[in-house]
Parts: structure tokens; sequence; C-alpha cells
């Protein structure tokens, strides 16, 4: 026969019941409560634009190891980023501690051919370029190429622009009207070019005039009537010196004030006239 309840007995069974009634309901309300300190961040999806309010971060601890990397198979982007006002895409190597160590501190790398032949140490460099040679002929490699209607590249600091190769620095013009290289200071006393070691001028040369004769012609590509042209006597001829150069189209005529005895050198460089830009 079953033992009749006590009422001690029924409500200790009533306070049971009710702790677990309790206890369900705080966790059905725990469950369906969202999160009070922030919002749950959605999964990346592939193929598609995730739609974000905040910054979007990948940490890499693990040394010599990309914390993100992308990669196109074909002829895409590898990595693309755009803004509407700010940077499309920033790279920023900020230990600049010891250059000496941290030989590979560049803040952007861009590589066109064998990572393996950029130099050992690119340290303290915010950009660094590099481009294996072309092998076709009419083509070159560039490590850095900078295009405007303006400016292609802009160079500031105690030197704007250092060039170091076989060529330091190649200008070029465009149009018969153009300019390779421009040299121009903008402060009272400062110098717009400055010669360390030989100079070579291509429409420069020597003439020779012959014994018995007092004048010379010579022929010059884009010689024009104004064309500036010095000249000097080369060689120790007593009482012989150039009475004129005269410029013509094609070519220019150097004259002594009268004939020589024996084979006279005359040396002579020939500039464009700055007021029209002629010759």
């Amino acid at each position: 026969m079953a033992d009749t309840p006590t009422t001690e007995s029924v409500r200790t069974r009533r306070a049971v019941l009710a702790a677990a009634a309790g206890s369900a309901a705080a966790l059905a309300v725990s469950t369906i409560r969202p999160p009070s300190v922030a919002a749950v961040a959605a999964p990346m999806l592939t193929e598609t634009d995730n739609a974000a309010t905040a910054p979007t971060g990948v940490s890499n601890s693990t040394a010599d190891s990309q914390a993100l990397f992308g990669h196109a198979t074909g002829d895409g982007n590898g990595v693309e980023g755009t803004s509407v006002t700010g940077h499309g895409a920033r790279g920023i190597s900020s230990d600049t501690s010891d250059p000496g160590t941290n030989t590979g501190n560049a803040g952007v790398v861009g590589v066109a051919g064998s990572i393996g032949d950029v130099p050992a140490n690119i340290a303290l460099t915010g950009v660094f370029g590099h481009s294996d040679p072309s092998p076709v002929a009419g083509f070159v490699g560039a490590g850095v190429w900078g295009d405007s209607d303006d400016f292609g590249v802009i160079g500031s600091g105690s030197a704007g622009v250092l060039g170091d190769g076989f060529f330091g620095v190649i200008g070029a013009a465009a149009n018969a009207a153009g300019v390779g290289v421009v040299a121009t200071v903008d402060v009272a006393g400062a110098r717009a070019l400055r010669v360390e070691g030989r100079a070579e001028f291509t429409r420069s040369g020597r003439a020779t005039i012959p014994a018995g004769q007092s004048k010379r012609t010579v022929a010059l590509a884009g010689c024009t009537t104004s064309t500036l042209i010095l000249a000097n006597i080369a060689a120790n001829r007593t009482g012989r010196w150039v009475r004129a150069v005269v410029p013509a189209s094609g070519s220019f005529t150097i004259y002594l004030n009268t004939t020589v005895g024996s084979s006279t050198p005359v040396a002579w460089i020939a500039f464009t006239n700055p007021s029209n830009h002629s010759g």
C-alpha cells in the first residue's frame, strides 16, 4: 500500500517543481534574448559583396606567413582596393627601427616577374617595384611606371629623384616642341644645373681648316639661322682667331681672320636659341 503523502512532502515537491520551472524559464529567456554586448558577426560569403558597417580584419601571428592573400588564376586582379574619398589601397610596414635587421620592411612591394630577383635589403622603402627585363625586342621592363597628363612621377625630399644605373636618368621629349630634361630653380642664388665629372654634348665637335684656307663649313642636322654656335681655335696659331660663325639651314660656316699656314683644328658647340627655341 502506497504511503500517504504528507503536507511536508507535498511542499517539498512543489518547491522542486517551482525551481525547475524557474530554471527552464530563465534558459528560454536567455536563449531568445539578443546579446547585450555586441551583435553577432555575420560569416563571410564567397562570390558576393559582403556588406559591412565595421572593419573586417585578419591577424596572423605566425612569422613569415601572410595574413591575407588573393589570387586570380586568370586575367583578373589578385587584390583590388577602391575608395570614394580615401586611399584605394594602403600598405604599411611600421617597424623602421633597424634597417640593417628589418631588411624587408617596405610598405608596398610590386613585382612583375620573379619575386626571387627582389634585392635582399629594401628596408625603409615606401613603394618598391621590380620587373624582369623584357625578352622581346621593342619592349622594356619597368619597376615603377607613373603616367599622367600632368606629372607622371613626383619626387620630393633632400634629393627629389635619384637615378643609379648605366644611365642614371633618361628624359625624352614626346614631340618636337618638347624638352627631354628641364632643370629649374625658384630660389634666388640656387643652381638649376650642376655637373660633377665629364659632360658630353652631341652637338659639338672639332672641324679642321686645311692649310691655305680661312673657313670651313660643317654639316649639322637641325641647325637653323637662329642656332647659337661657339667656336675656338684648338691649336696655337699666332695671329689667327675665329672671326665669325654663321649658321644656316642644316650647316654652319667657321670663318678665321685670315688663312692658316698649316692644318688647324677648331672646336665648336651648338646651342638652341632660348628666345625662340630654334636650332
